[in-house]
């Protein structure tokens, strides 16, 4: 079945089943596409069990390159988090296999891929079917899709009110032109033995990032936030090899908070430490900002 949107331009049609016309249900959350101008996306939808007296927080999920939505909402571990803490999850599939993340670089950047305007029709699909707190909208990205989200921070500040990268940290070419329209709050998780995007940050033609520290300043300075991190080491529970360092700035504009989770150690991966659950981590973090209103 096909569902208009506000605009004209845009429809929204939902994957159904070829003799029921419902979106197909399973194990998994359901699956909907959503239509911009002459292209189809689509998204995985996890919603926590019954109904919410009140509007509830939604985070985006991006997934790293190469993978699926469903694939990230498999592995990430979010849904069980959703269920417990009462958000929504989207999980929206790439549609060149990585993200726009503003680099010139990816190649979805270099085929204009307008991944922008698919995570605002996303939010906008799962608003008109669920109650959704919009002062609690939210993304985190893996690998690739971590860096991208730092685009989304960066460009769609008025809609996503914090942000959490994994095993990530920022395009260079993106963080030298990102304004936001507001404070955005956020976090960066990375290992110091990430083998895809080095902790120390990369220089090169194909490629160009900062480090996990310089990315947090970035975000430092536009928030303005505190100088001075209150830093602490978390126990180490797991005896795996590794430690997660959690350095925090706050005291910066509209209440949000930067954090930086170091994990000295740690490979690239979406849990780069049994020490902690990358999960509650994040939707910890996130679910602290944007309280105030926006």
């Amino acid at each position: 079945m096909t569902v208009p949107l506000r605009s004209a331009s845009l429809t929204v049609l939902v994957a159904a089943a070829a003799c029921g016309g419902v979106a197909r249900q399973s194990q998994d959350g359901p699956r909907y596409a959503v239509r911009l101008g002459d292209t189809t996306r689509t998204y995985v939808l996890h919603a926590p069990p019954g109904a919410a007296a009140e509007p509830r927080p939604l985070l985006v999920a991006f997934h790293g390159t190469g993978e699926s939505g469903r694939e990230m909402e498999r592995s990430a571990g979010l849904d069980a988090v959703a269920d417990r803490r009462g958000f929504l999850v989207a999980y929206p599939d790439a549609a060149v296999g990585n993200w726009a993340e503003g680099c010139g670089c990816s190649r979805a950047d270099l085929l204009a891929v307008n991944d922008t305007g698919f995570a605002r029709a996303v939010v906008e699909d799962v608003a008109r079917r669920h109650r959704v707190d919009r002062s609690r909208i939210y993304a985190t990205g893996f690998s690739q899709g971590g860096l991208f989200v730092h685009r989304l921070a960066c460009e769609m500040a008025e809609t996503f009110a914090a942000v959490a990268s994994v095993a990530a940290p920022m395009s260079a070419p993106l963080a030298e032109r990102c304004r936001p329209s507001g404070p955005v709050g956020v976090l960066v998780l990375i290992g110091t033995l990430d083998q895809s995007y080095p902790y120390e940050g990369e220089r090169s033609v194909a490629r160009s990032t900062l480090g996990a520290r310089e990315a947090a300043d970035v975000w430092r300075v536009i928030d303005a936030c505190g100088r001075e991190a209150a830093g602490r080491e978390l126990p180490d529970r797991a005896a795996d090899g590794t430690r997660v360092l959690e350095e925090r700035w706050t005291g910066c504009r509209g209440g949000v908070e930067v954090a930086l989770y170091t994990v000295d150690g740690g490979r690239h991966a979406w849990s780069p430490s049994a020490d902690v659950s990358t999960g509650e981590l994040l939707v910890g973090f996130l679910l602290r900002q944007g309280q105030s209103g926006r």
